[in-house]
C-alpha cells in the first residue's frame, strides 16, 4: 500500500494573496494569570478563549522520557545524513539526500523541518515514552479534561517527533502558516528540551481560531467542503495581514495547549547564525472526549493511506460550525 501524508489539493493549503506579507514572530511572554499545575483559573480560560492558547510551564517532569525522545530521533536518521554532534551536517541540504523510501519509513524532511513519523499501528509516535510518558501523562490529561469537561479518550499515539534544524545563515527564513485539517478538540505541543527565542519554537497567530472556525463544516472535524474554501482563504489572509504571530520559547516539560482551528507554523531556527546551533524538538499531541461515535472520512482521513499519524477522529455527535458556536460543549 502506498502511504501519503496529505489529501491532495486540500483547501487549507491554498496559496496566499500576492499582497500578504507574513510578519516575523515575537517571543511570547506569559501574563501574570498563567499559573503552574493542572487547574484552569479565570484568566487562563479567558486568554484561551480570546487568544486560542495557554502555556502550562513545567507540567511534565520526566527527564528520562525527554532524553529518549532525542535519542529516538537521532537513531532514525537515514544513512547518518544528519549527525548529532556535527552541526555542519544540519546545514548541508540534507533534504536532497532524503529518498521516497526515507519518507515512508521516518517521515518527510522539507528544508529544515523533519516530521518524524511512520505509518502502521506500531509506527513512530506509538512508543511508550511518547504515549504514556507524554500524551497520557496525568497532568496533561487533567488539563485537557478541565478544558473539555469530560473524560478524555486515552491517546494511542502522538503525531510523531517534530524537529526544526537551523537554517543556513545565507538562506531566507520563512514561516509556513497553516491550519490542520484533522479532527481534534484540543491540541498540545510539548517541549522536551530548552528552546530559546529564534530557535524554531512553535509559532501561532493569536485569535485566529475565532476567524477561521466558521469556515469548517463542523465544530471539531477535519472536513472542509469546497464551497467554504474561498471564505477560509480570505479569512486566513486577513489574519496574516492583521496579526503578529507569537513563538513559544521555553524549557523541557512546558506544554502549549491550543485550539485546533488556530493558524500556526513551525518556527524558523536562526541558531546557526550564532555560536550555539541547536535542533528544536517538540511532541505534538491531540485530545478529544471519550465515548463518542468516531469515524474516518474517505477524502480527508484519517485512514490507511493518509493522515495515518492522527489518533483523533471525526465523530457523529459533532455539530455544524456557525459564527457564534465555537465554545459549544466546552467546559470553559
Amino acid at each position: 500500500m502506498e502511504y501519503t501524508e496529505y489529501a491532495k489539493g486540500h483547501l487549507t493549503g491554498q496559496p496566499t494573496a500576492d499582497d500578504v506579507v507574513v510578519r516575523e514572530p515575537v517571543p511570547f511572554e506569559d501574563p501574570g494569570c498563567f499559573t503552574p499545575g493542572t487547574a484552569l483559573n479565570a484568566g487562563e480560560i479567558e486568554h484561551f478563549k480570546s487568544q486560542g492558547f495557554i502555556v502550562k510551564r513545567g507540567l511534565i517532569h520526566d527527564s528520562r522520557a525527554f532524553r529518549k525522545v532525542a535519542d529516538h530521533l537521532w537513531a532514525h536518521v537515514p544513512r547518518n545524513i544528519l549527525r548529532r554532534n556535527e552541526p555542519q551536517t544540519w546545514l548541508d541540504a540534507a533534504e536532497e539526500q532524503w529518498t521516497d523510501d526515507d519518507v515512508a519509513r521516518v517521515g518527510r524532511l522539507i528544508h529544515t523541518n523533519w516530521k518524524m513519523r511512520s505509518p502502521g499501528p506500531s509506527g513512530i509516535g506509538t512508543e511508550p515514552f511518547l504515549v504514556e510518558a507524554i500524551a497520557n501523562h496525568p497532568n496533561v490529561l487533567a488539563v485537557a479534561q478541565a478544558f473539555l469537561g469530560a473524560p478524555i479518550k486515552p491517546p494511542r499515539r502522538v503525531r510523531g517527533i517534530y524537529a526544526v534544524f537551523p537554517k543556513h545563515p545565507a538562506a531566507p527564513g520563512r514561516l509556513g502558516p497553516h491550519a490542520d485539517y484533522m479532527a481534534a478538540q484540543l491540541s498540545a505541543m510539548v517541549l522536551v528540551h530548552e528552546v530559546p527565542p529564534r530557535c524554531g519554537a512553535f509559532t501561532l497567530w493569536p485569535g485566529s481560531h475565532l476567524r477561521l472556525h466558521p469556515h469548517w463544516d463542523t465544530l471539531h472535524g477535519g472536513i472542509m467542503s469546497a464551497d467554504k474554501g474561498e471564505g477560509f482563504r480570505t479569512a486566513r489572509d486577513a489574519v496574516l495581514r492583521d496579526i503578529t504571530p507569537v513563538e513559544f520559547p521555553g524549557d523541557a516539560g512546558d506544554v502549549v495547549f491550543w485550539h485546533p482551528r488556530t493558524l500556526h507554523s513551525a518556527g524558523v531556527n536562526y541558531s546557526a547564525e550564532g555560536d550555539d546551533p541547536r535542533v528544536r524538538l517538540i511532541v505534538p499531541c491531540d485530545f478529544e472526549r471519550a465515548g463518542l461515535t468516531y469515524f474516518d472520512d474517505d477524502e480527508y482521513g484519517p485512514g490507511e493511506k493518509f493522515q495515518w499519524w492522527v489518533d483523533t477522529r471525526n465523530f457523529r455527535e459533532d455539530v455544524p460550525a456557525t459564527e457564534d458556536n465555537i465554545w459549544h460543549n466546552w467546559a470553559v
